[in-house]
């Protein structure tokens, strides 16, 4: 195995063997090693290829059967990770996200923008008084949790609970299937067992009180979707849909905005077009996340024989589409590593591909607008701190877990002039 290949299966299997931001590996990967085998798993990393494999029917989504089977799984979280939407059956899968996709459309999340405004100007408010702030635990945490309860016309008294509850689950589920759980073979119970036993209680009683009066919010919508040749969503599908909204995009699109503020930070020239001229936050966002996803790889099971460039991988195997290589492909997006405002997201693979691409993704664009926008006019001298962070060390997310932010409305060395 050549240095390429090594650097590529290092930075896979060992989170910590690549800094945030560090590009090379990838783009060589995605030019010079388009398909990879390691072992018993397939690397995919050309742009086509990878979109190729994310749309093939005998390319799926599952949980590993020693997840599944594991002894020591907790019946609670093994329900929880069989009823996630994206490795559910084919065609479970197809009708339900058939049924939620009107609900995250552009023009549906634009209804939020407002309220997204509100959370982010809340948010920054503070840091912005004090002129600091480690950005991951004050806006990208509770971000996207506070815009989820908005989204689900929760009230603002709960959004610090549910952002306690959410992260307590979300570091239960990231537990189970690294195998740290405990409470099946009597080492110490994971709090996050108990919070999700409370936060589904609270799932319940609100599916409950909404089906019987009905207002202008996303559970009421959904449970009252006219039925289809498909069916509709049940009550349990429903309380599955609202426990996976809470839970799912306050890793990625806090990881995913803390990537975005880590590339702008190192191109000032890009940030400084956005300062000029702050409606241009959205392709700035898209443009950043296309060269630092915070989910670089994903993973699929083939159910099949797939034919890849010429090399049949078989069935039963592990794929990894590396979609962070995929988007420096020079053949899609020339001068791949360089930012560029003008370019159009079309291709790029942030929120994934083909059936499984992220249903939320017009909701974490305007919020990552939102934010980016906030900071143009209110730090538009906005600096990331110096020196050597944690990042996160998990080995699905690529992204910072600390981020240091100096929030300047002017440039640095410049003192205004105050008058007694």
């Amino acid at each position: 195995m050549d240095d390429l290949a090594a650097s590529a299966v290092r930075f896979i299997t060992d989170p910590h063997s690549q800094q945030v931001g560090d590009l090379t590996m990838f783009a060589r990967l995605a030019v010079e090693k388009p398909v990879l085998k390691a072992g018993p798993v397939w690397i995919v990393s050309r742009h086509d290829l990878v979109c190729a494999l994310a749309r093939h029917p005998a390319c799926v989504v599952r949980l590993p059967d020693r997840w599944r089977h594991a002894p020591p799984l907790n019946p609670s979280v093994s329900r929880l990770l069989e009823g996630l939407l994206p490795v559910l059956p084919t065609p479970d899968h197809r009708r339900l996200r058939r049924l939620l996709a009107g609900q995250f459309s552009a023009r549906s999340v634009e209804r939020l923008r407002g309220a997204v405004v509100r959370i982010v100007t809340e948010l920054l408010a503070g840091p912005l008084r004090r002129g600091s702030c480690d950005f991951v635990k004050d806006v990208c945490l509770p971000l996207p949790v506070y815009t989820t309860a908005a989204l689900l016309g929760l009230p603002d008294a709960d959004r610090g609970q549910l952002l306690a509850w959410a992260q307590a689950v979300n570091g239960m589920v990231l537990a189970e299937v690294t195998g740290r759980v405990g409470g099946a073979g009597g080492g110490p119970r994971n709090p996050g067992v108990d919070r999700l036993g409370e936060l589904v209680a609270y799932i319940e009683e609100l599916v409950r009180r909404r089906t019987a009066d009905p207002g202008d919010d996303l559970i009421s919508r959904l449970a009252a979707e006219t039925a289809t040749e498909d069916g509709h969503l049940d009550h349990d599908e429903l309380v599955s849909t609202v426990l996976l909204l809470l839970m799912t995009g306050i890793d990625t699109v806090g990881s995913g905005l803390a990537n975005v503020v880590t590339v702008l930070g190192r191109n000032r020239e890009a940030w400084a077009l956005v300062v000029a001229d702050p409606s241009r936050a959205g392709a700035a966002y898209q443009e950043a996340l296309r060269l630092l996803p915070p989910l670089p790889v994903m993973s699929r099971i083939t159910e099949a024989d797939v034919e890849v460039a010429g090399l049949t991988i078989p069935a039963a195997s592990t794929v990894l589409l590396v979609y962070g290589a995929a988007n420096l492909d020079p053949r899609v997006f020339p001068e791949p590593c360089s930012f560029d405002l003008a370019r159009l997201p079309t291709g790029q693979l942030a929120f994934g591909h083909g059936p499984h691409h992220c249903l939320g993704a017009s909701l974490a664009v305007l919020q990552g607008e939102v934010v980016l926008a906030a900071l143009a006019r209110s730090a538009p001298w906005f600096h990331v701190g110096a020196g050597p962070r944690r990042r996160r060390d998990e080995l699905a997310f690529h992204s910072p877990a600390e981020l240091p932010l100096w929030l300047r409305a002017e440039p640095p060395g410049c003192r205004r002039q105050v008058s007694a």
